[in-house]
């Protein structure tokens, strides 16, 4: 039982780090293991935009880190996204992240609608967990966050099991907010137990977020 959590910020010691430890600590005391990856540590260059990789599910980008970042989104049971909130909005590592995850991507044509469906070349359904913390914003900010994830989490054929949004970090750190550092904790150990009894997905969570984030209308 394998947990794959991808942290956006710089920091290995600020308030998104914090909150992703702590539920890391929470699933590892419920027997997962837990593999956190700092993307600032890693190379990974913009995606050029040339979809290639629509095609041939393979990135045309061979010369940075983002092929073990894919091998880890492939072995592992469960994923956690994590980002703190820059300029109103999510981390330019987190958006880098995201895009480089399109090689996953499945595009095909509804037959009976016309329209374009965006599926996954993982044929194992997993669940994705969001982290996300606003800084001095308040709840406002998180759409754009949970829409962004939720995006990659469909090109991972990854479902959305739960999130956990914070507000108003700058004014007080992560440590330091008790009842969030225990909700954190304990979703680790509920995403453990989920893994552990098979129950699958909540369809009805899954369909109220596809029609929220991807069948928008403008």
């Amino acid at each position: 039982m394998k947990i794959a959590a991808f942290v956006s910020s710089s920091s290995h010691h600020g308030n998104t780090a914090t909150a992703v430890q702590k539920f890391a600590e929470g699933a590892r005391q419920a027997g997962a293991e837990v593999d956190i990856y700092y993307l600032h540590d890693y190379d990974m260059k913009p995606c050029r935009g040339c979809r290639v990789c629509e095609k041939t599910n393979e990135c045309v980008i061979k010369n940075d880190d983002v092929p073990k970042l894919h091998q880890a989104l492939r072995e592992a049971d469960a994923y956690v996204l994590a980002t703190p909130t820059f300029y109103g909005d999510i981390t330019g590592a987190f958006k880098v992240f995201v895009d480089r995850c399109y090689p996953f991507v499945d595009i095909w044509k509804d037959e009976e609608t016309q329209k374009m469906r965006f599926g996954s070349v993982n044929k194992r359904r997993r669940p994705g967990v969001l982290i996300a913390l606003s800084g001095s914003h308040g709840d406002m900010v998180f759409d754009s966050h949970m829409k962004v994830g939720y995006f990659c989490l469909n090109d991972l054929n990854s479902y959305p099991w739960r999130e956990f949004c914070i507000p108003y970090t700058t004014w007080k750190p992560v440590a330091e907010m008790e009842d969030v550092v225990e909700k954190l904790i304990q979703g680790g150990k509920d995403l453990a137990a989920h893994l552990n009894s098979g129950e699958g997905e909540n369809l009805a969570k899954t369909q109220a977020y596809y029609e929220r984030y991807r069948e928008l209308k403008y």
